[in-house]
């Protein structure tokens, strides 16, 4: 969660305090213990415990392991998975999870063992996802109790655990740091913070394709926000960076998609904006939450489509931040006030018409079927 009570022109006078190298080894390993903790057993029987409960499960041990194996092996070929042979490309029959894979590339070429490499790409995700949204809140505030909370609260959310058996859904890590990236491109307008945006933007994408796009939008809006807040729409610098961040994004993600287009091509799959029904969220989805913290209240709720409670404290702290910076007319409430309003509309699917209206105009919704996926944005970048 981000607290959203910055002092007023915070874009012209935010500079997060200095603390080098002391500080990022103290965030990455806090968070490498609380992950070991929040986890368990995970980091102490890496090789030998997985979620083999159900297929999603297995798919994901399957999957990270294929992929380690083949950037280590011979990359090209990637996609070309050991599975429903005679066929290729068969990687893209799902999520690729080229980013989890990356991260697992050493664990599995040490061990060799499918579960490790799955379980190392898992406590990887929240230590570098707690490590971001650390950095990004410390950027935004200045403050480094603010920061350690919302790492705390938005790694380790109730709609991430619920979300175990899919790697692919715990990786987040790209979400604070796009922004992140983005909120250092606006305050500095240079190519190179451009980049670095581009590159965030393109690992995200590598990682999930439903945050990927995502953080398109987010940035997206983000763009247009400061633009208007800080009447940047005739800066060239402003533009510029933009651009360097599209061509860098673009030119890193394309090569991974270029196999689903041809899958496509090939046998005519598509997905029509029917199938998400299902997978969208309603009222109660916001109260149901997988935690032992909150199961008590299952019994008293209407029928849920999904677990997306983000937790008491996480609200009450969102709701009075937006509330006192929405009073100082901050930048940063109308920005993600903004995203958390627009996420959570959308994540209840085509009944409330937001995403009907996304499906039709942003190209990239027709892969998607689980708009309740959205609630990451919505729950946890609120505040």
């Amino acid at each position: 969660m981000i607290s959203l009570a910055p002092a007023e022109q915070n874009h012209r006078t935010n500079r997060a305090p200095r603390g080098g190298w002391h500080e990022a080894c103290a965030v990455v390993i806090v968070s490498a213990i609380l992950a070991s903790v929040f986890t368990y057993p995970i980091a102490f029987k890496l090789g030998r415990v997985g979620r083999v409960d159900n297929g999603d499960g297995q798919l994901s041990i399957w999957n990270v392991a294929w992929v380690a194996h083949a950037l280590a092996v011979d990359p090209l070929r990637v996609f070309d998975a050991n599975i429903f042979y005679p066929h290729r490309g068969t990687l893209a029959y799902s999520e690729n999870n080229l980013g989890a894979g990356v991260l697992a590339v050493p664990v599995y070429l040490a061990t060799r063992n499918a579960y490790a490499a799955l379980n190392s790409a898992v406590l990887l995700s929240f230590i570098l996802t707690a490590t971001g949204m650390y950095y990004l809140v410390r950027y935004l505030t200045r403050d480094r109790r603010a920061a350690a909370m919302s790492a705390i609260w938005f790694a380790f959310c109730p709609y991430i655990f619920a979300r175990t058996a899919h790697i692919q859904l715990l990786m987040t890590a790209g979400l604070p740091f796009s922004m992140l990236a983005f909120h250092r491109m606006a305050d500095r307008r240079t190519p190179g913070r451009g980049a670095a945006l581009g590159v965030a933007m393109a690992a995200q994408a590598l990682c999930c394709g439903y945050y990927g796009i995502f953080v398109i939008l987010m940035v997206g809006v983000a763009i247009v926000v400061v633009a208007f807040t800080r009447r940047l729409w005739a800066d060239t610098r402003y533009w510029m960076a933009i651009g360097v961040a599209a061509v860098v994004s673009i030119g890193l993600v394309v090569p991974a998609y270029v196999p689903y287009i041809a899958m496509r091509r090939d046998t005519g799959f598509h997905r029509v904006i029917g199938e998400t029904v299902r997978y969208s969220a309603n009222w109660s989805s916001y109260l149901a939450s997988s935690s032992f913290a909150h199961v008590w209240l299952l019994p008293y709720l209407p029928k849920w489509t999904d677990v997306l409670f983000p937790g008491g404290l996480v609200t009450i702290f969102g709701v009075t931040g937006l509330s006192i910076a929405r009073g100082r007319r901050s930048e940063l409430a109308l920005l993600y006030g903004g995203l958390a309003a627009t996420a959570f509309w959308t994540s209840f699917g085509p009944s409330a018409q937001l995403y009907t209206a996304l499906y039709a105009i942003v190209p990239a919704f027709a892969w998607l079927r689980v708009p309740s996926a959205c609630s990451p944005a919505a729950s946890c970048l609120s505040g």
